[in-house]
């Protein structure tokens, strides 16, 4: 818990007003019961050593960035005051929540009894025509600091704080009694002062409400009843809007059809009404208060950092199981729990060797999450594939790209993974200008996007492996059952053969037997080195074969007199070729 206190060398409103915004943070922490005791035994022990005496008066301590003699009049209440009521109220808390800790720190009752009486130096008032702001403000730091239980159970420890607190409690009563809750400027401060005496004294708080019908109270909303969803026309549509607020020192969990809060180190945004007491009775009923949820009083801060006490529902269930809606991904919406889970994913588009689970999971292994892909889809490319380079995985022969410059259709699955496992695939794929060095964006499927990664620039064609194609067949056979082995095997021909390969293959098929390399040469009018590299090409895919009695005679695969034929099971495929 990082020191926020100080004194600036130098007079700077802005620097005052950062130091106690943070100040007042770390009392939230410390009230709500985050404070780690021995980052908070550290804290303290710099803020009593940073405590002064008043010049005029040694018994009263004080946090304030001056003495209030060298102050401005109108200055003092927020740069004397307002520091040492927060400091009070983190040491006060510390007396009631943490005695062992408070055992620990050297001068610490000191340095609290006269803090206590330095705070009362103007009554908790404000100044001049702000009094009755400046004293909600007070009231606000000591209700969020439980000075009021305090001051039950230490009674004697400053007999001047203690007799103040209560009478300006008691003050608060008599203007809501009395219905004299505006402020010399016109403001009317009904609201505040009504949530200020219900977290002080709830019991006292209730008795008078009961007599006071139609008087507001504010109610703070983060889930089903903010103005974006459902059920706030039907709750507060004769409510009062007051704005964005934060509630600090809790944590939002979504539940599915609604959120909940618990107490937590996190920051939930939501909404401000004022809301009529008489209107609790059914949004209680509604969030099956005392079941469900617990209405409590909490402290929240305003978009101008103005503090403020107000209602709210807390959750009485287990959160275990549900997914915790960070600060920065809120406010609530049904449905945010699945957009935060997509926002980190992406479709995967692969078709070449990944579109084999098995051979795709080997990938998976390699990432630092090995988490197996959430969903698995057939997807249809729009472009061609085309078989390129040398592959050491694949005995130095092609393997799949796509050609992003051509129109065209090929089969593919896509993966729905994590951003960080497609960057590490990529990566093992080879993430360079020569290999799968370009991330192509192919739309997007239920609101993920769909990526793939193929070359920088189309090169010339290396025919496959006969492995390689192995693997991608049975990768497009489980994921297009409807597609025969003839299909697929024709949808690979026509990717890595070009028109040479398939105008030998059309030959043969044309003839009734076999037929030399001589033959094919002259029958096609070509050079026979054109014809060797052609039929080596054809017997490393698996479609032709030399024929037996050409090998039986020790006839050399690449003789002018060896002959060749299709292989038998292959020659439904290579006639799709020529459709």
């Amino acid at each position: 818990m990082k020191y926020t206190f100080y004194r600036p060398n130098e007079t700077n409103t802005e620097t005052f007003d950062k130091i106690i915004s943070d100040m007042y943070e770390v009392l939230v922490k410390i009230s709500n019961g985050y404070a780690k005791e021995n980052e908070l035994k550290d804290y303290l022990e710099n803020l009593v050593k940073d405590q002064k005496c008043l010049q005029s008066n040694a018994e009263m301590g004080f946090w304030g960035f001056d003495e209030p003699e060298n102050m401005p009049s109108d200055a003092r209440v927020m740069y004397f005051y307002t520091p040492t009521y927060i400091a009070i109220g983190m040491l006060l808390n510390t007396k009631l929540n943490y005695p062992e800790t408070v055992k620990q720190i050297a001068g610490f009752d000191v340095a609290l009894k006269k803090g206590l009486l330095a705070s009362t130096g103007r009554g908790f008032q404000g100044h001049g025509y702000d009094y009755l702001d400046g004293l909600i403000k007070a009231l606000n730091i000591f209700v969020l600091a439980k000075a009021h239980i305090f001051v039950e159970l230490y009674p004697n420890y400053c007999q001047e704080f203690t007799r103040l607190l209560k009478e300006s409690l008691q003050y608060c009563e008599r203007l809501i009694k009395t219905n004299k809750t505006k402020g010399d400027w016109g403001e009317d401060y009904s609201i505040q002062l009504n949530c200020i005496l219900q977290a002080a004294a709830p019991q006292d708080y209730l008795k008078l409400m009961s007599e006071k019908k139609g008087q507001k109270v504010y109610l703070f909303v983060y889930g089903t009843l903010m103005s974006t969803n459902r059920s706030n026309r039907a709750y507060l549509d004769d409510a009062e809007y007051l704005g964005k607020f934060t509630l600090n020192g809790y944590e939002l969990y979504d539940l599915g059809s609604y959120p909940g809060i618990v107490e937590g180190n996190d920051k939930v945004k939501g909404e401000l009404y004022a809301v009529s007491i008489d209107k609790l009775d059914d949004i209680d009923r509604y969030e099956g208060e005392g079941f469900l949820y617990t209405r409590k009083m909490v402290q929240i801060l305003g978009e101008g950092n103005e503090k403020l006490n107000a209602y709210t529902y807390v959750y009485n269930k287990p959160v275990t199981g549900s997914m915790k809606i960070n600060y920065e991904n809120q406010p609530w919406y049904q449905g945010i729990a699945k957009a935060i889970n997509n926002s980190n994913l992406l479709w995967y588009a692969c078709y070449g060797s990944n579109i084999n689970k098995e051979r795709f999971m080997k990938y998976i292994e390699g990432c630092s999450d090995k988490t197996p892909p959430r969903d698995e889809r057939p997807f249809i490319f729009d472009y061609p594939i085309y078989f390129s380079n040398n592959s050491p995985s694949w005995d130095y022969k092609g393997v799949a790209f796509l050609d992003i410059n051509k129109k065209g259709k090929s089969f593919g699955k896509i993966y729905l993974i994590t951003k960080e496992q497609f960057e590490e695939i990529k990566l093992q794929e080879g993430s360079n200008r020569n290999w799968y060095g370009k991330t192509v964006c192919l739309g997007s499927l239920d609101g993920i996007p769909v990526k793939t990664i193929t070359k920088e620039e189309r090169t010339s064609n290396v025919i496959p492996s006969t492995r390689y194609i192995v693997v991608i067949k049975k990768g497009i056979r489980d994921t297009y059952p409807e597609m025969t082995l003839p299909d697929i095997d024709a949808y690979l021909m026509k990717s890595y053969l070009n028109e040479y390969h398939v105008s030998v293959l059309k030959h043969l098929r044309s003839q009734a037997h076999g037929v030399s390399v001589r033959k094919i040469a002259s029958d096609l009018n070509h050079n026979m080195s054109t014809i060797t590299n052609i039929i080596n090409d054809l017997i490393e895919c698996g479609l032709i074969k030399q024929d037996g009695r050409s090998v039986a005679s020790n006839i050399n695969w690449n003789d002018n007199e060896a002959i060749y034929y299709t292989v038998v099971d292959k020659r439904e495929a290579i006639d799709k070729l020529f459709l």
